[in-house]
């Protein structure tokens, strides 16, 4: 059979050829075509496999029980996000790019070979960024977005290589700890956003169109964790990083004013999560990280969408700015209050299953589960803010209603569909875990669990009644760690341009000082000892000589750098030839300790 990827790739060829309602129905012909191959693609399937050389093989289409997960996942999403575009007239490289991003994250799922899979990560690196560049003035944030994956693609490139040499095979696997598995971790965790690596994400999600950012936060992030779990053989390192990742994109969640600009944050957060659980290193972490994985991308898409909406009718992404909509915008609103709270884990929805999940295979660890736990309070803390200041405050007196009242029709039918599987998954939850390719049931039912939740629910809900600042809007925090990297480049710039810069300088000086003096030794060198000897001698003579003899010594001294380098002197008395030896047997004895 025909790759998913395949599929999407070459429909998206044809796109710029259909204008209007004929490339809505083309571009969703493309994304329901992805979604039967996924589903028909079952484990055991595998094609599309080229031998170059002994070791060297390109496995393009490989089906396991993870990958036959995940592919599903992919192509259900993407087919949703083309849902969600369908509103408005489709640009042409917009569209292009989210479509090659479905492909290459596709491709990278069935991939077999680091080969293959580095292909698609550098497709899916500039299909991202076409969707970033498609929305007006977001040149500068693309062209970072840019940098930062360059660095990921050659870490990757570079610990891929290390690992083929060292196994002796392209074919994806466990990879040996030394430099290549250090390299790899860093080239896919730049796309997983770990921290310090993770600011070109909420510097492009926000800067792309509404539709662009629905398919942004769907590919890059998760091929990222994907990737993770089919390469496997990752350390406690990395849940800690997981971890620091839950806890650090809460916080700036929490601090953010800009609607898209506070989901790019959870995105980190929840993918921390993803990364924790992959991190513990069994099965039933592996299960968890790929449960959350599915869920993320449905409540996050969700997420994002209701803000597009919101955006697209009121012309502003201000929590500040916003207020009251759940008046005009009643189905935006409850699509909002599904995907929040099923992003803050509230036990029916399905992020509550995969948390319950995480947090339940963490517990082998110590202390990991209590820092999940209390990023999920953060959680909790920034869910309730968005939806509050969005939906159910009192309208500011600056807003002002564009169009009318609710959402388009192919909106509203995207987040009905997301909404409903949240709905689904969070009520049946054994619909999801079935699919799990380690076989963990959840127990997002139990009373441990419902206890937790109370508990994370009531400690949320104190910390908003005793911190007053946390009930107004206006907070915008937009500082992040890239401050560092700025403050060190220009610090960097300084130190080049001046102190670098007079060091340089005056070691070029002191060279070709030293240079003339080799270049005017060389000339006559007998001679040139002379006047040096008589030079260094200058100030004893004066000094303890008569002004007379003094006057005929400068005399003479005068005089032969007058004759040098014309006059010659010979070399007499055996005190020359005693230096001259003793210089030779010195050097001798320090090449032979050195050596």
């Amino acid at each position: 059979m025909i790759p998913p990827a395949f599929i999407i790739l070459a429909g998206l060829l044809l796109v710029s050829l259909f204008h209007g309602t004929a490339r809505k129905i083309w571009v969703t012909g493309i994304g329901a075509g992805g979604v039967v191959a996924a589903v028909l693609a079952v484990p055991g399937t595998s094609g599309w496999s080229v031998t170059l050389a002994p070791g060297i093989e390109l496995v393009l289409f490989s089906v396991d029980p993870v990958r036959f997960y995940a592919g599903v996942v992919f192509a259900g999403a993407a087919l949703l996000a083309i849902l969600y575009a369908l509103f408005r007239d489709l640009p042409a490289a917009e569209t292009m790019g989210i479509l090659a991003s479905a492909g290459a994250a596709l491709g990278i799922v069935y991939a077999g070979d680091f080969i293959t899979v580095f292909i698609f990560w550098e497709l899916l690196a500039l299909a991202s960024l076409l969707i970033i560049w498609s929305a007006p003035g977001s040149g500068g944030s693309g062209f970072r977005y840019l940098l930062y994956h360059i660095f990921g693609g050659a870490c990757l490139l570079a610990g891929c290589a290390i690992a083929v040499v060292a196994s002796g095979s392209t074919l994806l696997g466990p990879v040996v700890p030394g430099p290549g598995y250090l390299l790899i971790a860093i080239g896919i965790g730049v796309n997983a956003a770990f921290i310090p690596l993770h600011t070109w994400l909420p510097d492009a999600y926000p800067r792309a169109s509404i539709t662009g950012s629905v398919a942004l936060s769907i590919f890059t992030t998760k091929v990222a964790v994907f990737l993770f779990v089919v390469i496997g053989g990752w350390g406690q390192a990395v849940a800690w990083m997981g971890a620091s990742m839950a806890i650090y994109g809460a916080v700036f969640a929490l601090l953010q004013d800009d609607i898209r600009r506070l989901l790019s944050y959870s995105v980190i957060s929840q993918v921390g999560y993803m990364v924790a659980a992959i991190g513990i290193g069994t099965v039933a972490g592996i299960d968890a990280a790929l449960a959350h994985m599915a869920n993320d991308i449905l409540f996050k898409a969700l997420l994002f969408m209701a803000a597009g909406a919101v955006i697209y009718r009121t012309g502003t992404s201000r929590l500040s700015r916003l207020g009251g909509l759940a008046k005009t915008m009643p189905l935006t609103a409850v699509a909002a209050v599904i995907g929040g709270f099923a992003l803050a884990g509230l036990p029916g929805l399905n992020g509550s299953v995969s948390k319950a999940m995480v947090i339940e295979a963490a517990a082998g660890i110590p202390y990991l589960a209590l820092l999940l736990i209390i990023a999920a309070v953060i959680t909790v803390l920034y869910v309730v803010r968005l939806l509050y200041f969005v939906f159910i405050r009192t309208a500011p007196a600056s807003l002002h209603e564009r169009g009318p009242d609710e959402a388009p029709v192919a909106m509203l039918a995207a987040m009905t569909v997301a909404a409903g599987c949240c709905l689904l998954f969070g009520l049946f939850p054994d619909l999801l875990t079935a699919l799990l390719p380690g076989g963990t049931y959840a127990h997002p039912f139990s009373r441990a669990y419902l206890a937790e939740s109370a508990a994370v629910f009531l400690a949320a809900g104190l910390l908003l009644l005793l911190v007053r600042p946390l009930r107004f809007p206006g907070w915008s925090f937009e500082a992040d760690i890239d401050r560092v990297y700025c403050a060190a480049g220009h610090a960097l710039a300084w130190f080049a341009t001046y102190p670098l810069s007079a060091v340089t300088g005056s070691v070029n000086l002191l060279v070709s000082r030293m240079a003339f003096s080799v270049t005017w030794i060389s000339r006559n060198p007998v001679m040139a000892i002379r006047i040096g000897g008589r030079t260094f001698a200058l100030p004893v003579v004066r000094a303890l000589s008569d002004p007379a003899s003094t006057d005929a010594y400068v005399a003479a001294l005068t005089g032969m750098r007058e004759r040098y380098p014309d006059e010659k002197m010979g070399i007499r008395g055996s005190g020359y030839g005693l230096i001259l030896v003793s210089i030779i047997a010195f050097l001798y004895y320090l090449y032979d300790v050195l050596k």
